[in-house]
């Protein structure tokens, strides 16, 4: 079983937020994203019934996954720690997690 990698991130409130993750086989080369599609959120708390959603581009042939959330969006986040995670959902259906880890969103002085 593949081991999820673990990346924490820093987002500044009141700005716009990316970040790119690149996914590659034991050989190397980029993973064959082809068909996949993907989902991420931004949580207190992993039980957390509220949420904020990152948008998640992907770029099949080379690998790469996308997430991003607009000024606007990061605005509404409340400085401090928080959790979040990419899933890919295969054609087939087949549902992995591709990262996981903290997220630590700082306080907007300019907001």
């Amino acid at each position: 079983m593949a081991v999820t990698p673990t990346v924490n991130i820093v987002i500044p409130q009141g700005t716009d937020f990316s970040e790119v993750f690149s996914s590659t086989e034991t050989d190397g080369t980029a993973t064959n994203l082809v068909g996949f599609t993907g989902a991420s959120k931004l949580k207190k708390h992993p039980e957390s019934k509220t949420s904020e959603s990152f948008s998640v581009s992907i770029v099949a042939g080379t690998g790469t996954v996308s997430i991003a959330m607009t000024a606007g969006a990061t605005t509404r986040i409340k400085p401090g720690r928080y959790y979040y995670d990419v899933m890919l959902t295969s054609s087939g259906g087949s549902v992995s997690r591709m990262v996981e880890g903290q997220a630590l969103v700082t306080a907007g002085i300019t907001t």
